[in-house]
This record gives C-alpha cells, sequence and structure tokens, in this order.
C-alpha cells in the first residue's frame, strides 16, 4: 500500500500535462505514497498559480488534485484515495475442507529463515499482506542487528538458549512503533480456553505469535474444528503444514491487538539506534525469574562468551555440549545481523538523519563491511562456529575454539568501533 515518506515520486511540470487529462494516463508508481502525491497536486497548484493569466479563473487545490488524479487514470481525486486505504485484513483468509487459514504465509525453517525466529515469524505473518515486513529494517528498527547478549547461569554451570533471543520487551515495543502492527505479548502457558479466540483471530485476518513445538517463536494462521486444532509454522515442523491440537502448544504469545500507521522512519530509525547504544552499555542483568542466569551485553558478553571457550577444556561432557549449542546460535544471530543486516540497515536509512549525522553512519557501516570480510563465507566444512543443529560437540577441539576466540576478538573490536560512530550520530542530531 503507501510507502516510507522517502519513496519516489515522478516530479510535476507544467509541459507534461496533456491537453486533456486522463486520456493517456501515466502508470502509478508502484511504491508511490498518498503523501508524496499530495505534495505533487500542491506543486501542481503552485505551477498553476505561477502561470496565471488576466482574466483566468484562479486555480484551486482541488482542481489540481482532479487534474493529477485523471493524469493517473482515476476518475476522481476520491478515487485516487480510495486506492491508498489499506486492505481487509480478512481478504487473505481462505477456508477448505473444515480448514481456514490466512493465505500468502512463508514456511519457516532452520537455514531459511532467521534464526532470530521472533523476527522471523514476525516477517512470515504479513508477506502477502498489504503492508509487508523487511527483515533488514526490523533488524535495524529494533537494534537487534547491532546487539550480542550471552547467558550463562553459575550454579550449576550452564548456558541459557534465552541469550541470543530478540523477544525482549523493548526490542517488542520498538517494532511495535515502528511497524504499526501492535502485539500484546503475554508469557503465560495456559492455552484452554484459547480455540474461540484463535479462531476469531484467523477470522479476521490476524495471525497470532506463539511457541509451538519448543521455545522459539512461531506463527499461528489457520485453525481447524473451531480452533481446538490450529495450523502453525514453526522452526521444528517437518510436515507442511502443521497442525496440532491447541494444548499442545508451548504458549501463545503475542495477539495483534491494533494496525496503527508505523512510526515516521526518522523516528524508527532514532530509537533502533539509540536501542543499539543502550543494549552496548547495558550492565550485566540477572533474570526476573531467579538470580540466575545472567545476561551480558555488548564489551561484558565477548569477554564473557570468550572466558567460557577458554575454559571449555575440562568441562563435563554435558556442560561443554551445552557450551557448544549457545556458542554457535548465539554466534550465527551475531553474523546474521553484522554480516548481512547492520551496514545495508545504515545505509538504507542515513537519509532519515540530519546530514550532519551521515558521515558517522558511513563510517560505522565501513566497520560493519569489515566485519563481513572478517566472517568471511560461512564453510560448512569448516568446523570453526560449526552448524550446530547438525553436528555434535565431538570435534571441538581447543584448536577451534583459539580460531573462534580471535575472531570474537576482532569483532569486539569492530563491533566498539561501529558503536562509537553511531553514538555521534546520534549526537549530531538534534531529535535524537
Amino acid at each position: 500500500m503507501t510507502a516510507s515518506d522517502s519513496s519516489p515520486s515522478p516530479s510535476v511540470s507544467s509541459s507534461a500535462v496533456v491537453s486533456f487529462p486522463g486520456k493517456n494516463p501515466e502508470a502509478l508508481p508502484a511504491r508511490a505514497s498518498l503523501e508524496n502525491l499530495r505534495k505533487q497536486a500542491k506543486t501542481l497548484l503552485k505551477q498553476r498559480r505561477a502561470s496565471l493569466t488576466p482574466g483566468d479563473d484562479p486555480p484551486t487545490l482541488s482542481g489540481a488534485q482532479h487534474e493529477l488524479a485523471r493524469r493517473y487514470g482515476f476518475v476522481s481525486w476520491p478515487q485516487l484515495v480510495a486506492h491508498f486505504k489499506p486492505a481487509d485484513p480478512a481478504d487473505r483468509v481462505r477456508r477448505e475442507g473444515g480448514r481456514v487459514w490466512i493465505d500468502g504465509v512463508p514456511r519457516l525453517a532452520w537455514g531459511r529463515a532467521t534464526d532470530l525466529t521472533y523476527l522471523g515469524a514476525l516477517e512470515a505473518a504479513f508477506v502477502g499482506s498489504d503492508r509487508p515486513l523487511d527483515l533488514t529494517q526490523l533488524m535495524g528498527d529494533s537494534g537487534l542487528c547491532f546487539r550480542l547478549r550471552w547467558a550463562r547461569e553459575n550454579e550449576p554451570l550452564r548456558w541459557c538458549g534465552s541469550g541470543p533471543v530478540g523477544e525482549w520487551p523493548e526490542e517488542r515495543a520498538a517494532l511495535n512503533a515502528a511497524t504499526g502492527y501492535v502485539f500484546d505479548w503475554r508469557y503465560g502457558h495456559d492455552t484452554a480456553g484459547g480455540a474461540e479466540r484463535v479462531a476469531a483471530e484467523i477470522d479476521a485476518g490476524r495471525p497470532i505469535l506463539a511457541y509451538a513445538i519448543k521455545h522459539d517463536v512461531s506463527l499461528i494462521y489457520g485453525y481447524e474444528d473451531a480452533g481446538r486444532r490450529v495450523v502453525v509454522r514453526d522452526y521444528w515442523a517437518t510436515d507442511d503444514p502443521h497442525v496440532m491440537p491447541i494444548e499442545d502448544l508451548t504458549a501463545i504469545t503475542g495477539w495483534l491487538t491494533a494496525i496503527d500507521p508505523p512510526a515516521p522512519r526518522a523516528d524508527a530509525v532514532r530509537a533502533g539506534l539509540a536501542l543499539a547504544i543502550e543494549r552496548w552499555h547495558e550492565p550485566t542483568q540477572p533474570s526476573e525469574k531467579s538470580p540466575e542466569p545472567h545476561y551480558h551485553y555488548g564489551p561484558n558478553a565477548y569477554r564473557e562468551w570468550i572466558s567460557d571457550l577458554r575454559r571449555a577444556e575440562p568441562m563435563t561432557d554435558e556442560q561443554r555440549g551445552n557450551l557448544y549449542f549457545l556458542n554457535g546460535w548465539t554466534y550465527c544471530v551475531l553474523r546474521t545481523g553484522r554480516h548481512d543486516h547492520a551496514a545495508k540497515y545504515l545505509r538504507a536509512n542515513a537519509g532519515h538523519l540530519p546530514a550532519d549525522a551521515a558521515p558517522h553512519l558511513e563510517a560505522a557501516a565501513a566497520c560493519y563491511d569489515r566485519a563481513a570480510r572478517r566472517l568471511g563465507k560461512w564453510d560448512a566444512a569448516d568446523p570453526t562456529f560449526g552448524f550446530v543443529k547438525q553436528k555434535p560437540a565431538d570435534g571441538w577441539t581447543v584448536e577451534t575454539r583459539q580460531r573462534e576466540i580471535a575472531l570474537l576478538e576482532d569483532l569486539h573490536a569492530l563491533d566498539a568501533e561501529a558503536i562509537g560512530h553511531l553514538e555521534q550520530a546520534l549526537v549530531t542530531d538534534p531529535a535524537g
């Protein structure tokens, strides 16, 4: 539907107006926005006033709007405005053979969607809608492509899988605002009595975030038997579609409560970068549920992670296997952000901040370019940060961990330099 404020739009000039507007209409640009068209109409009005000759009726804004609408093949300005009204989400709902589902929702699977399962599920939820989401934009607006977190419990010694995840309150709030898709998150595991609400939400075209098979974010996008069986997209599912009793869900976590206009891009970019900087400097945080695990961010995360790799050898097999898994998964999430999205996001959104911020954003992007080169291609044959979901820990040698430590030390230095440039970028922004 609508595009961002920076969406390109055709220029308006008096020489471009044909004698009978609408006879040979121009194509409406695919990324045209109603705001840009309103600006075009005002520009056209100024041109008409500038070319006004004695005896002519003074031009009006409504007349300029009508002329512009005819140029693009619409019979009137109200019809052009109606073209930009959001589609009803229920238009995506399909029904067949006792099953109801939202059409166009892609599969989720390791290796084909981001390992930040919250963002993977969120992106998938609105594929095929009139307002789809872009993964790079989600990564940056949440600050997650710049973040590192390492979670460890000390008594007993073990590492927590919640470390790399993205569905923390601050990140969720940032994306609620940036996307306009407002989810109410709940961590309760009671799914009893939810069938009726699930059916009502899917009937209205509103996908539901959940933990289905495990504690990785998945998506309820359909139902059977009045909601007592749910159709889900899940990273661990091997069948397509995956249908399960609602009571077998791990939890229903995110209900879509509003579809609002997304925040202005300038506000969303500032908020994402500010959250990235805040997370980098975040002190070590204990879990709310108990004194353990402790969550380490930014420099502390790098130091604790490297320290754990250095002391892995005398650990028990169980401890080393647990560390191996979190070592690989945390790296996978870090790599996705730094290699695939960080520099791309900064360059794509630099125009939304003041011009004085641009050199600092480019300097930060250059740091992430260097990080991407240091990361290189992820070779499946290389045991360094191996594909932990497919490989056992048997081949995780001291030499391999030394290579991992050297890589993390280099990434730490590049991350620190990049965050310094992002801080300077926001200092130059009076609104930041």
